[in-house]
């Protein structure tokens, strides 16, 4: 939810003004893997005694989400053709009004696939939360690695586990899967 309020702003300003530059920036930042940002991301939430908390959970997620949703959106906003927001302009709207009243409904099955590949992505970065994380703030993935040990592996439980850490993603996609094929294919075609 908050890589949506800041990167939706964000992809319709790289996208409406041709910050082609600042678009190449956001590439290169979703093109580094971002577990060699780990060591330094954990010194510095170190250094600021964020460690077992949620807010590093959190900034760790958005840092590896928000590149993912402006790359994306950039091109949904591209497809909005000028004309509409002129005429929006010329009716006595102002920018901020052109982006809620016109923008946000026209890119709706992008808002919805990045809504759904920024939730895959970030409850699949498991190796975050657990390096991030500790005892007072472990998430459901963290949870169910903690689920086995070196003794032995009791396979019911850790069936289980995996079932339930399965099961958001796979309901996620199949109730909005009509809109997720739409929105992926919407935003392929330019023009």
């Amino acid at each position: 939810m908050i890589g949506l309020i800041v990167g939706l702003p964000a992809a319709y300003s790289i996208a409406k003004y041709r910050q082609d530059k600042l678009a190449s920036v956001v590439l290169l930042s979703r093109m580094i893997p971002g577990l060699s940002l780990l060591v330094p991301w954990f010194i510095f939430f170190r250094m600021l005694n964020l460690t077992d908390t949620y807010l590093a959970i959190i900034l760790a997620h958005l840092i590896v989400t928000l590149p993912l949703t402006i790359w994306v959106m950039i091109s949904f906003f591209e497809s909005i053709p000028p004309e509409l927001e002129d005429a929006a302009l010329i009716d006595g709207c102002s920018l901020y009004g052109i982006f809620y009243r016109i923008a946000l409904p026209l890119v709706k099955p992008g808002i919805v696939v990045v809504s759904i590949l920024s939730f895959i992505f970030s409850w699949n970065i498991f190796i975050f939360a657990v390096i991030l994380s500790g005892p007072r703030t472990r998430i459901l993935p963290v949870a169910v690695y903690n689920i086995m040990n070196y003794e032995e592996i009791i396979w019911g439980q850790l069936a289980a586990a995996a079932v339930v850490v399965t099961l958001p993603v796979l309901i996620l996609t199949c109730l909005i899967g009509k809109h997720l094929v739409t929105g992926l294919s919407l935003g392929a075609v330019k023009g």
